[in-house]
């Protein structure tokens, strides 16, 4: 079963839309002599031509669920990637790898990242095609943001 929502919004003036951006990580006792503590922020301004925000409901293990977007074709076409497990199940985990160009499928064992149950990753990205997510178990769901950023 494959459900997907996606949901288009431009800003119908022309102020630039803003995210802010935060990221916190501390431990005490993660290193045997060194505290763990960094914060750091931004404002990013994703101004390109898709911005996409959306929900899938994966097809079930072993099984990849294909996430299109518009080709990111150079260092000048760039994105923000935000992307979220919502499993709550151990083992249902999600992994996520590149296709090589649209409506093919990405070649096995050709994954970036691996999401564990309420896992997320928000990273940059350029030079890709369309992204493939397949579950180890299950039905998992995520969410995810593509947010254009101008050349």
């Amino acid at each position: 079963m494959y459900f997907c929502t996606l949901i288009r919004e431009f800003k119908k003036n022309n102020d630039m839309a803003k995210v802010n951006v935060t990221l916190s990580l501390s431990s005490t006792d993660l290193f045997a002599k060194q505290t763990l503590s960094f914060t750091e922020t931004d404002a990013l301004t994703p101004v390109g031509d898709q911005q996409i925000v959306g929900r899938i409901v994966t097809s079930g293990a072993s099984t990849k669920d294909n996430l299109v977007s518009k080709a990111l074709d150079g260092t000048n076409d760039r994105a923000y990637l935000y992307m979220k497990n919502l499993s709550v199940v151990s083992g249902e985990y999600l992994k996520i790898s590149l296709c090589a160009a649209h409506g093919t499928d990405s070649a096995a064992g050709d994954w970036f990242a691996t999401l564990g149950p309420g896992e997320f990753l928000f990273i940059p990205i350029s030079d890709m095609q369309d992204l493939d997510v397949e579950p180890a178990a299950g039905n998992p769901a995520f969410e995810y943001v593509v947010m254009e950023k101008a050349a």
